[in-house]
């Protein structure tokens, strides 16, 4: 839930702010947090430069580059596009300390935790949760073969799933674990905080 609040209120924070949770992030970074940073980002490029390209056209402003005329990108565009590359950058380090920190089974309790009240409205947070752990099962899969792969292989791998294996057929057991007061106190510190900072 953490997580999911730092989603939202990482877009509503400013340069200033950014920079604190910058270092705050450098501080807590192991080794294994910063390759599955790495990949993170690698699997990401395009998409982050994609949004930076988007942003510095699009948005109206002053030339950065004035000798190019109207094909020059706008400095408020570069700007917000650097701002916003930055926070998803973010994103993308606290995932990969979330994923370091937490076994899969610890994850999925934590999801299945997050989403049981949905039982009310009608929804199976049991089969969320067990197509969640399939899906994270054959992305490992996935990540673990060769990276030598084209893009067309890799696309055909993905519409053409493997058959379910012996160990993926086995029952999925997870702790049913109650929120205690801690865990309430987190959630409202970060919102007070979030409230307090914007």
């Amino acid at each position: 839930m953490l997580w999911l609040f730092f989603m939202v209120w990482v877009m509503l924070v400013g340069a200033p702010v950014l920079t604190v949770i910058s270092v705050v992030v450098v501080i807590v970074f192991t080794q294994s947090t910063l390759q599955q940073f790495m990949r993170y980002v690698r699997r990401s490029r395009w998409l982050l430069l994609v949004l930076l390209l988007m942003h510095a056209y699009n948005l109206p402003g002053a030339p950065l580059l004035p000798f190019l005329g109207s094909y020059s990108p706008s400095q408020s565009g570069i700007y917000s596009g650097l701002l916003q590359t930055w926070r998803l950058l973010l994103m993308l380090a606290m995932l990969a300390v979330l994923m370091t920190r937490l076994s899969q089974e610890s994850l999925l309790t934590g999801i299945y935790s997050v989403i049981a009240p949905l039982r009310q409205l009608g929804f199976a947070p049991e089969r969320i949760a067990m197509r969640i752990w399939l899906t994270l099962r054959y992305a490992e899969s996935l990540t673990s073969e060769s990276q030598q792969m084209t893009f067309k292989q890799r696309l055909r791998q993905i519409s053409c799933p493997p058959p379910l294996t012996g160990d993926m057929m086995q029952p999925l057991v997870l702790p049913v674990v109650q929120a205690g007061w801690l865990d309430y106190v987190c959630v409202m510190c970060m919102a007070i905080l979030g409230l307090w900072v914007r």
